[in-house]
């Protein structure tokens, strides 16, 4: 009988035999090769995410072990193609009468999502001098504060995190404010309010859960994408408001052009240089998120897994850099 240390995700290793509480982010029902029936899962906690599978399955299990619970589990970690999996010997739902929060064991942003709305806010009241950016940039916040305070900024890719999508805006933000003044001829407000509303329709994208984290789109967000989805809530947004058309339609642009290319979800480019640097502070801040995130998971002296939204490239963690941490 196989001893169970306590461990989180990011602490696991080949061979561990571990047991702890997980999040279950994805739960799907798949079949074998030889036809036996097994649940595949990806289990989450505040330090990562790793697949896991239980292949004693039953209708019960099928039914139990939804995406978007809370999981008591042990079993064992294994490599499997280079890549680390958890076999599960033995699962069992979170009851009320274990008193445990859901918030302390699904990734989060490192900031509060309160605090960092506040920051967004701020710069909105503070920073934005043109009366018409600053009335559609305050009121879609506004409208949608609840949503904004958990929202992740993906489902899997960078941010898919707990307040996610406030951590990615708040950061490029604070890029742009300095940026804003190194470059003096860009239009601070535009800058700043298509920096806030340019993922704006990530919030209609994606079905939002109470604990924010997403594990489906929304048919909606499936058909059209948050890019459209953005720019039809904000031109409905600026009728609404009375905002000068020109000014919305500059505010439209930004978001559309984001992407940069149709490849990636922009069919123009950017035409005007708050659009271009938008882009830049967007893609800036997802590698970075992203290489973080593949440092935190890798040795000193060794590579990282490769990262598809990085060109499918490694992160190399140098003990000289990190012999400290």
């Amino acid at each position: 009988m196989p001893v169970y240390t306590e461990k989180k995700i990011a602490e696991f290793k080949s061979g561990d035999s571990v047991q702890g509480v997980f999040y279950i982010r994805e739960s799907e029902l798949k079949t074998t090769t030889t036809n036996n029936k097994y649940m595949n899962f990806t289990f989450a906690d505040k330090t990562g995410e790793i697949n896991a599978k239980l292949w004693d399955w039953d209708e019960e299990n099928a039914s139990r072990f939804r995406a978007g619970i809370l999981v008591k589990a042990r079993g064992s970690v294994l490599d499997w193609q280079g890549q680390p999996q958890f076999k599960i010997d033995f699962m069992g739902k979170v009851l009320d009468s274990d008193h445990i929060k859901i918030e302390d064991y699904i990734p989060s942003a490192p900031y509060s999502g309160e605090a960092m709305l506040r920051f967004v806010k701020t710069v909105i009241q503070e920073k934005m001098q043109d009366e018409e950016f600053r009335k559609i940039t305050s009121f879609i916040i506004e409208q949608n504060q609840p949503a904004l305070l958990i929202a992740p900024a993906a489902k899997k890719n960078h941010h898919a995190v707990r307040s996610g999508l406030l951590y990615h805006t708040s950061t490029m933000l604070r890029c742009a404010l300095t940026l804003s003044s190194i470059y003096p001829f860009l239009n601070k407000d535009l800058l700043y309010a298509g920096v806030i509303l340019h993922d704006i329709g990530k919030l209609f994208e994606m079905k939002q859960s109470d604990t924010g984290l997403v594990s489906e789109y929304t048919v909606e967000g499936t058909l059209l994408g948050h890019i459209i989805q953005g720019i039809n809530y904000v031109d409905s947004v600026g009728k609404a408001l009375a905002i000068t058309p020109e000014k919305t339609m500059l505010l439209k642009h930004m978001i559309l052009s984001h992407h940069y290319i149709p490849e990636h979800g922009s069919p123009k480019p950017p035409a005007f240089p708050e659009a271009e640097l938008l882009h830049y502070l967007d893609i800036l801040d997802a590698r970075m998120y992203d290489m973080e995130q593949a440092e935190d998971s890798t040795e000193p002296g060794c590579f990282s897994e490769r990262i598809w939204s990085l060109e499918n490239r490694s992160v190399y963690k140098s003990p000289a850099l990190y012999k400290d941490r």
